[in-house]
């Protein structure tokens, strides 16, 4: 898809909308009695988190929600296909399922770990949505137009804005207080170091070839400062 432009909106429309069921099932396990419904179902009785845990769970699950509306709609100008639109919805539609379910019922009280998960959260969608946003915004400047964009938080690491969501979900996920829920950032890192950042490399060598040379041999691949 890199490389291809096109905004038609049926596919985006359709993501959206598994993204906003999420929300919704979400939102009524973690308050609207679904995760006591299911355990009914189950014939079984799950613990209760605090309500501050499940408040701050859903808090993610919007800010991620609106996040990513933004960048659909917004920032996003390369073709999105149908195939990605399904991944994409779904793999989404199971994460915030999943976290509400078990970041639902732990009961133990937040405490430095949820500080730190939230503090990793914030930075990881910062990291993403602003460097997102700088890029568009220096791409919309008619003497840019062709160029390769290389400033802003891109000057710290190349694919940035990946680094953004690997930080923001291995927040999301330490703030379940569930240590296996960690498998899903795990997951992510090895999809953006294995194919998701080869896969752009290949399509930026191709279109801006010795800019883009120079610029990966003078910045960090992903993680700034380090990779």
């Amino acid at each position: 898809m890199h490389g291809e432009y096109d905004r038609a909106m049926a596919p985006r429309l359709f993501m959206t909308a598994l993204h906003l069921a999420a929300v919704i099932v979400a939102g009524w396990l973690l308050l609207g009695g679904g995760l006591e419904t299911v355990a009914a179902w189950e014939g079984t009785a799950w613990p209760e988190a605090l309500p501050a845990r499940r408040w701050l769970l859903l808090a993610c699950i919007v800010v991620y929600f609106l996040r990513v509306n933004v960048t659909t709609f917004c920032l996003l100008k390369r073709r999105m296909g149908w195939g990605e639109a399904v991944l994409v919805g779904v793999w989404i539609l199971g994460i915030h399922t999943v976290f509400a379910y078990f970041g639902g019922t732990n009961p133990r009280e937040p405490g430095s770990i949820e500080a730190a998960a939230i503090a990793l959260y914030v930075v990881g969608s910062f990291l993403n949505t602003a460097s997102e946003w700088q890029r568009k915004s220096w791409k919309e400047q008619p003497v840019n137009k062709g160029q390769l964009y290389t400033q802003g938080l891109f000057r710290y690491a190349m694919h940035i804005n990946y680094f953004g969501d690997e930080l923001l979900f291995t927040g999301y996920a330490l703030l379940t207080g569930v240590a296996w829920m960690l498998i899903i950032p795990v997951f992510m890192l090895a999809g953006f170091v294995f194919f998701n950042i080869p896969d752009l490399d290949k399509h930026l060598r191709q279109h801006y070839g010795a800019a883009f040379e120079e610029y990966a041999k003078r910045t960090r691949k992903f993680v700034p400062f380090v990779y």
